[in-house]
């Protein structure tokens, strides 16, 4: 499939450009320098940019941030020969860069920018600026796929990695949580080279790939009271129901074990168990949609369902280990899949921690005029803040009616903040992306993001006036002022 009679022609020439400028970077010995985010986008768009300079044996390295700040891009430090790239973050940090970077660099990213585009001494790879919404339609993995493509059509398998980064940012917005835009072009792209099989099914966490019980166990989106989390619980669930969760030599039966009849049973009875402990219809039935298959993993791997894939990603750049995430998605398997088992094992673990601690204390939460607000304890890690917040309004353990902020305090003594709106409430002109750098930069912080969703860090003493801020902001995004 060709891209170039679909994209808008300024979107291609600037790809082209891109090309052009590695090309002619690697024929000067130039050392590249990628730099990218900790979460699944960030690390699928990294992998696919890595994947790209290894074929082109330029040599390189890459840097994980959590964040870009003023406070990492000081502590870059590239020579005079070193060359930039940056992916899932930069369009909101150019002023930064500009004032900082001193080595051409390119930025792949899907996050609304500040400022107009312009492509003089460095390139702007932004959907935004072709009239493309990159907080649905392509996220950074996939403009990174759209260069590596250009590069050489070879580079087709790594479309499998921009879906999983796609899943990961939650771009699964479309009719039974399909992809949408750009996205549905590289998921066809992946099902016409055979690397992806597309179904409507149960959405439990691995249902091809795990036990029926553990799949039960580990689904935490939509999150299921009673048993998520709860390995027993599912256990005694699967056979009231009357499906036995062990075949006759006593394995663990995997969701591809099941009957047609037996998988609707499943689909039924869990909507019922969810409705009867009071969660809403829309959320209860969300455990059907569509499901994305890597056929060419091993169909026992926790690679092979794409969103489990992203989540793996997620818990490696989360806990600590990002190096991991980056080498699945070049492509490395081997005993590295083993380990991140482990550390997937961590994550869901840490995950069920904080909804424990969420449950303990809903009286944290705030309602302002037009958002709600919880503040975490400071023995959670900053870098999970995003997962939580996602979770719970997602899941709707909060009121969706208003946008949702949340903070915590981090290692460096200021406050991270993240926010999530429901899609129907940008329809109604709430911008987070916008808001949250507007009222960032009035409290001395950095923020961006999307309509959608969008985060920023502030100083540690400024949250209520954040929260004023913020809070008369979006009112007047709601009545009109989009721009205010």
């Amino acid at each position: 499939m060709t891209f170039e009679n679909i994209l808008p022609k300024d979107f291609v020439d600037t790809i082209k450009i891109a090309i052009e400028k590695i090309n002619e970077w690697n024929n000067e010995n130039s050392f590249f320098n990628v730099f990218t985010h900790l979460d699944a986008d960030g690390l699928a768009s990294g992998g696919i940019i890595c994947s790209i300079l290894k074929k082109l044996e330029a040599p390189f390295r890459i840097r994980v941030f959590n964040q870009l700040t003023e406070d990492t891009i000081s502590t870059l430090k590239l020579r005079e020969r070193d060359v930039a790239i940056f992916t899932d973050f930069g369009s909101s940090q150019k002023d930064m860069l500009k004032r900082f970077l001193r080595v051409p660099y390119i930025i792949i990213d899907h996050h609304q920018p500040k400022g107009e585009f312009e492509n003089s001494d460095s390139i702007e790879i932004n959907p935004h600026y072709f009239g493309i919404d990159g907080s649905s339609e392509i996220s950074s993995s996939g403009l990174s796929y759209l260069l590596a493509k250009n590069f050489s059509s070879k580079n087709v398998t790594l479309s499998t990695v921009a879906i999983v980064g796609a899943l990961g940012d939650r771009q699964d917005c479309g009719e039974n949580f399909s992809l949408i835009g750009l996205n549905k072009l590289l998921v066809s792209e992946a099902v016409e080279n055979k690397l992806l099989d597309v179904k409507i099914g149960l959405r439990l966490f691995g249902f091809e790939s795990r036990s029926i019980v553990k799949s039960l166990e580990y689904t935490i989106d939509p999150l299921i009271p009673g048993l998520s989390g709860d390995f027993n619980a599912c256990m005694q669930f699967l056979k009231s129901i009357g499906i036995s969760p062990i075949d006759e030599n006593g394995i663990l039966r995997r969701g591809s074990d099941l009957s047609s009849d037996e998988t609707r049973k499943l689909i039924v009875e869990i909507i019922k168990y969810m409705l009867s402990h009071g969660v809403s219809s829309d959320v209860a039935e969300s455990i059907i949609g569509t499901v994305y298959t890597l056929i060419k993993e091993s169909p026992d791997s926790c690679l092979r369902d794409a969103r489990e894939f992203s989540s793996v990603l997620n818990a490696c750049g989360r806990m600590g280990f990002p190096s991991y995430g980056l080498a699945l998605c070049m492509g490395i398997r081997g005993v590295i899949v083993q380990r991140i088992s482990e550390i997937a094992g961590s994550y869901r673990k840490e995950i069920s921690r904080m909804l424990n601690w969420f449950n303990l204390n809903r009286d944290r939460l705030r309602s302002l005029k037009n958002i709600y607000f919880i503040s975490l304890e400071s023995n959670f890690d900053e870098k999970m803040l995003s997962t939580f917040i996602s979770i719970i309004y997602s899941s709707k353990m909060v009121p969706t009616d208003k946008p949702i902020v949340s903070s915590v305090l981090t290692r460096s003594g200021k406050l991270k903040i993240s926010c999530r709106a429901e899609r129907s409430l940008v329809k109604k002109g709430i911008n987070l992306g916008l808001a949250t750098r507007l009222t960032a930069e009035a409290v001395g912080g950095i923020g961006g993001g999307h309509d959608v969703a969008a985060g920023a860090e502030i100083p540690s003493d400024s949250e209520e006036q954040f929260l004023k801020i913020l809070d008369e902001v979006i009112g007047k995004q709601i009545s009109g002022g989009n721009n205010a």
